[in-house]
């Protein structure tokens, strides 16, 4: 009977040891999985622009500088038909800023052609990297099919992105 119990303890204490690492192995898989941020909310967000169609954009970013603002880029295409002369462009990001953006250099766009906007939001609470954010753009504009330009007319869109390190 001594015999029998040793066997069924030894037993026992496999059954423990096998499934003990079992659970060591699943416990670790986990803990790299939130570490990683697998889990986060960042991970399930949608990253996007959008604004009307017939102006899509075709890159955008949110980055932090060396400086620490957090700047926001992205290129349009014009698809409207026509030429457009950009009048003023507006930026919204949530708790970081509401601010006018300067207009490029040149603010008059042929039909197709791509337009390129960048803003940095240099006060307000600073996002990390690695945030999600949004950026609300209004874009103000003249149509220039015919002379004199008619307008002005608006149009609004969203960035939306995880805030790259800079």
């Amino acid at each position: 009977m001594a015999n029998g119990s040793r066997l069924s303890g030894q037993a026992a204490m496999e059954y423990l040891v096998t499934y003990g690492w079992a659970l060591l192995a699943l416990f670790v898989v986990v803990a790299y999985l939130i570490a990683s941020g697998a889990f986060s909310a960042n991970s399930f967000a949608s990253q996007e622009c959008v604004f009307q169609p017939d102006l899509p954009c075709t890159s955008y970013i949110i980055y932090k500088s060396a400086s620490g603002s957090t700047i926001v880029d992205f290129s349009l295409a014009n698809g409207l038909g026509f030429p457009i002369e950009l009048e003023s462009v507006h930026y919204f990001m949530p708790g970081v800023g509401d601010e006018d953006g300067a207009l490029p250099s040149d603010t008059s766009y042929s039909s197709g052609e791509k337009i390129s906007l960048s803003h940095a939001f240099l006060g307000g609470s600073q996002p990390q990297p690695r945030d999600f954010r949004s950026v609300q753009v209004k874009i103000t504009y003249m149509n220039c099919r015919n002379t004199p330009c008619s307008g002005p007319y608006t149009t609004s869109g969203r960035v939306s992105a995880i805030v790259e390190g800079g």
